[in-house]
């Protein structure tokens, strides 16, 4: 079977008190925990807590807030970087399905996409942009 290519461009990162201003398209976010450095202003990346999909980013992130609010420390935010893919493609599912069973993601655990990629393989992905801590960013899996 013929090899499929897949990417995502990640933009971002947004920070929790400008989580409604994430946009309302159709897409995958990161949720990570942060510390934001104020002198500096830069983010301290610290963990992927969640990562999604939503056909509207802003809605699905705030129905969501409370339990990823609850993993947040002394001293850290949340922030979010995400990135448009269509609805109207097969390409939503299987880019979420790829990135959380490459990255596995705590809050991700009660979900069986974590496990298995449940695709056509072999698959090539091309993760780019505000997507830090990703362990894995041009991979194939078979």
């Amino acid at each position: 079977m013929a090899k499929s290519y897949y990417g995502a461009v990640f933009r971002g990162y947004r920070m929790d008190a400008n989580k409604d201003t994430l946009p309302d398209y159709t897409g995958i976010f990161i949720v990570y925990r942060c510390v934001l450095e104020k002198e500096s202003r830069t983010v301290d990346l610290k963990e992927i807590l969640y990562i999604g999909k939503a056909l509207n980013i802003r809605d699905t992130v705030n129905k969501l807030h409370d339990t990823f609010m609850a993993e947040v420390k002394d001293g850290e935010e949340l922030c979010y970087s995400y990135a448009e893919i269509p609805e109207d493609n097969h390409n939503l599912d299987i880019i979420e399905n790829a990135l959380v069973f490459a990255q596995k993601p705590r809050l991700n655990e009660n979900n069986e996409i974590k496990t298995e990629y449940n695709f056509d393989k072999p698959a090539q992905f091309l993760i780019e942009g505000s997507c830090a801590l990703l362990k894995h960013v041009n991979y194939t899996i078979q």
